[in-house]
């Protein structure tokens, strides 16, 4: 099985290339390196956890509306958290 990083990395790839399943518009992607970049400027990476920190419980609604709660996912493994701000 591939490790979580090389997972992570070839999604990037994937989705960086606009190509299916996700399409994204070259507008899109440019403005996410755009926030990504705003972001590690503003200084805020240094208070994000780092690798092996422990995140706190949460819950939220995922994208049917149906609450969803990190210890439920964590049961199923590895757990990544992806933000975006905005619409495509």
């Amino acid at each position: 099985m591939a490790s979580l990083q090389s997972r992570l990395d070839e999604f990037k790839k994937t989705f960086e290339s606009g190509a299916p399943p996700y399409n994204a518009p070259r507008e899109v992607i440019e403005k996410m390196h755009r926030a990504t970049a705003e972001l590690r400027a503003s200084g805020i990476e240094q208070q994000a956890l780092k690798i092996g920190d422990r995140a706190p419980s949460f819950t939220l609604f995922n994208q049917d509306h149906v609450e969803v709660s990190s210890t439920g996912l964590l049961r199923q493994g590895p757990l990544v958290i992806s933000f975006f701000r905005g619409h495509w």
